[in-house]
C-alpha cells in the first residue's frame, strides 16, 4: 500500500463523511470528523471531575488529530500541488500555508496572542513532517508540548 493509496482513502473517507452528516444530519463517534472537530474545539466534553488521565487521552486525541488533517491532508496536499518546489530555506509554503491556517484555527477558541503563539510551534510540527514524513513522530511531539502546557496552566 503505498502512501497515495492512504493519501486517498482518507481524503475520500473525511470528503464521504462530511457528506453522510450534512445528508443525515448526525454524526457517530467513529467518524473521523467528529475527532477533526473536537481537535478544533468545535465538540464539548462534560467531565464530572478533573481526571488526569482523561485529560491526557484527549490531549493525545487532539495532537493526533491535528497533526493529521494539518500535517498529512493540507500540508501534503499543498506540497504535492505545487509538487515540492516552493521553499524558502528549511520551510516550504506548505508549511507556512498549513501554520498559518492552524493559528487562525486556534483563534476560535484562545485570545488573539495565544493563537499567534501556535503559529511558531506548528512550523516547527510542519519542518518534523516535512524532514521525517511521519505522523507518529509530530504527533508525539505535538503531544508532548501540549502536555507540557497542560501541566503549566493546571
Amino acid at each position: 500500500m503505498t502512501k497515495r493509496m492512504v493519501y486517498e482513502f482518507f481524503v475520500n473517507r473525511i470528503l464521504k463523511g462530511i457528506w453522510c452528516q450534512f445528508k443525515w444530519g448526525a454524526y457517530s463517534l467513529t467518524d473521523p470528523i467528529f475527532y477533526l472537530f473536537l481537535s478544533f474545539g468545535f465538540v464539548g466534553l462534560y467531565v464530572p471531575e478533573p481526571d488526569l488521565q482523561l485529560s491526557l487521552n484527549l490531549l493525545f486525541l487532539k495532537a493526533l488529530f491535528e497533526e493529521f488533517f494539518f500535517r498529512f491532508l493540507l500540508q501534503e496536499g499543498i506540497d504535492r500541488l505545487f509538487k515540492y518546489r516552493w521553499r524558502l530555506g528549511p520551510l516550504s509554503l506548505a508549511n507556512f500555508s498549513a501554520s498559518l491556517t492552524f493559528a487562525c484555527v486556534h483563534l476560535i477558541h484562545q485570545p488573539p496572542h495565544w493563537a499567534l503563539l501556535t503559529f511558531f510551534p506548528s512550523l516547527a510540527f510542519g519542518y518534523i513532517w516535512q524532514r521525517y514524513r511521519s505522523i507518529v513522530s509530530v504527533t508525539l511531539i505535538h503531544f508532548a508540548y501540549n502536555a507540557f502546557l497542560f501541566y503549566q496552566f493546571m
